[in-house]
């Protein structure tokens, strides 16, 4: 997810910044994730968390996400695997 059009770092202007997250296909649990974005380390708080309670980007995206903040940058990162998570197992299950 790019952080060009999120809503906080563009009032503080530090639009910049991207964040990749990773999930696993069979179980579709978050794997980790790699960024480079304003206020990363909260970033990385709530994805610690999230590892270490096992948790899927569905189960994430049931928390609240409060606008205009940064973490609506995982938000956003959330919602492109959960999609790539689907189209993969409606691809495998074509295959099958």
């Amino acid at each position: 997810a790019s952080f060009e059009d999120q809503g906080r770092a563009r009032i503080q202007l530090k639009n910049k910044g991207l964040l990749n997250v990773y999930g696993d296909l069979a179980t579709g649990r978050l794997l980790g994730a790699e960024m480079l974005a304003p206020a990363a380390e909260h970033l990385a708080h709530l994805l610690a968390w999230a590892l270490q309670n096992r948790m899927t980007p569905a189960q994430m995206l049931e928390m609240p996400f409060y606008h205009p903040v940064i973490e609506e940058g995982l938000r956003t990162a959330l919602h492109d695997l959960e999609a790539k998570l689907r189209a993969a197992r409606a691809d495998a299950s074509k295959a099958a």
